[in-house]
């Protein structure tokens, strides 16, 4: 097991009058290699939330185990869970501060010890993955487009060798050829490295098209962890909350209202329009 949550609890403010709870109790598991996006509308928990997942942030109760090992307690090596977990914020390209690229990413396996030699190997390793060319290691992170500084500021943290890899909204901002080039990229860090991805979105498209498994936030709950289908399957729970559904799920059950039944879990357009060729078939769901 990758991560265990065990009635988590944090207040901001406590003991003053503008106390206000972030995160009410919250328990989950997440698995190795799995690939979760937390949802939820703004202010639901869910930054405060993987802040705690590798110690920036302590909880009031509860506890956090990371590989088996509670962060929560005293002692604990964070420099070690950071080192496991990495976290890419949201406009991540706004902490980026070297001179060069190669110095950014060099930056957090060097604070881990790594030789020259090793740091350099890594740094070859990482922008492969990204989709980064060689020749951007010597230019200014400031000289790049948008989807290339948000490509550097992951590689920086996969320099660190993560287990686990958390994006706070990873293609905010960007444009749709950005977006798509990012999350391309995460999904194929995922297959590539076998890690535990967990993103962040408002997105429920984008969630659609990477998710396996969805934690569901609302007012600092947890309403729902479960696969995504049986997520998107309940869109009008989604509404109620706050939060859209993708488009083609909206679609699919529009038609089935009236009478055009195209069957369930369908929230992404390859799977409406095989779904569509299907029923234009006669084909039996």
């Amino acid at each position: 097991m990758s991560i265990k949550v065990e009635n988590l609890t944090h207040i901001y403010s406590k003991d003053t009058p503008f106390e206000k709870i972030a995160l009410n109790n919250i328990s989950f598991e997440i698995k190795d290699n799995d690939f979760v996006a937390i949802i939820g509308h703004t202010g639901s928990g869910k930054s405060t939330l993987i802040q705690h997942l590798n110690g920036l942030v302590k909880p009031d109760s509860g506890k956090i185990y990371i590989d088996g090992e509670d962060i929560t307690e005293k002692g604990c090596n964070l420099t070690k869970i950071r080192g496991k977990v990495g976290i890419v914020f949201q406009y991540p390209e706004y902490q980026l501060f070297e001179e060069t690229v190669y110095k950014d990413i060099a930056y957090g396996p060097s604070n881990l010890g790594y030789s020259e030699k090793e740091i350099d190997s890594i740094i070859y390793d990482v922008i492969k993955i990204v989709g980064l060319k060689e020749e951007v290691l010597s230019k200014s992170p400031f000289e790049l487009s948008g989807g290339q500084k948000r490509r550097v500021a992951i590689a920086g943290v996969l320099a660190m060798n993560p287990k686990i890899l958390i994006l706070d909204e990873p293609t905010a901002g960007l444009d749709p050829k950005g977006r798509d080039e990012i999350l391309s990229q995460i999904k194929r860090i995922h297959e590539d490295k076998n890690i535990t991805v967990i993103i962040v979105s408002h997105s429920m498209e984008d969630v659609a098209k990477l998710a396996k498994s969805v934690l569901v936030m609302s007012d600092g709950s947890l309403l729902m962890h479960d696969d995504v289908k049986n997520v998107f399957k309940d869109d009008k729970f989604l509404q109620s909350i706050g939060l859209n559904v993708p488009q083609i799920s909206l679609v699919v059950s529009r038609l089935k209202e009236k009478g055009i039944d195209l069957g369930d879990d369908i929230y992404t357009l390859d799977a409406c329009e095989k779904a569509i060729i299907n029923y234009l078939k006669g084909v039996k769901k």
